[in-house]
């Protein structure tokens, strides 16, 4: 490596942060694959001598004092002031708070629909006593319906301590402590979005 280059590590750091590459995208540039890149970027592991020449054509673009090509256009402002490295960082972290955003969302909606099966169950406990037993009208639409009051009420009896032995899906503790993170990664969300992205008024 050149000496005056930085570590290879640090290199590809600045080169996925001065393009937006991913670290998939710019190991399909330089020919290996992204588990070897993500070594090499940790210091792990050196890249092959074909890899480095490769990614010394991206590198070589990089604004000075690493490379010799121009500087980020001035609307990439989130860079200003901030190390590629630590904007790197922070990107990566982005990625991290969404899918963790996604996630969380999604466990609510699901626990949320568990919950409501389970209200609805014990609504329905409190209504098919007096149903199951009321009579029906010879003349209704339902006149072909076969009750038995006895064998329905012992159903009924089993649905019941079904129920109360089954733990309820979705506590009220449950439902604000994951409200709750939800709402702290949906604010880090925001702030992330307000320093990548928000800094240019304050120029």
């Amino acid at each position: 490596m050149p000496s005056h280059l930085p570590r290879t590590d640090s290199l590809t750091v600045l080169v996925r942060a001065h393009f937006a590459l991913t670290q998939s995208e710019l190991a399909r540039f330089v020919g290996v694959g992204r588990t070897l890149l993500a070594h090499a970027e940790a210091g792990r592991r050196n890249l092959p001598e074909a890899a480095f020449r490769r990614l010394l054509v991206l590198a070589r673009q990089l604004p000075p004092p690493e490379g010799e090509g121009p500087s980020a256009p001035e609307t990439l402002h989130f860079l200003a002031g901030t190390a590629a490295a630590d904007t790197l960082a922070l990107l990566q972290r982005r990625r991290e708070v969404q899918a963790a955003l996604v996630q969380e969302q999604s466990v609510l909606d699901k626990r949320g629909l568990l919950q409501l099966a389970y209200e609805r169950r014990r609504w329905a406990l409190t209504t098919l006593p007096v149903a199951l037993a009321a009579p029906i009208d010879p003349a209704s639409r339902w006149a072909a319906a076969t009750p038995n009051v006895a064998q329905d009420l012992g159903w009924l009896g089993e649905l019941a301590r079904e129920t109360a032995q089954a733990t309820e899906p979705f506590s009220a503790t449950e439902q604000a402590l994951r409200t709750a993170r939800l709402r702290g990664l949906e604010a880090e969300l925001a702030a992330l979005d307000a320093f990548l992205v928000g800094t240019a008024g304050a120029k």
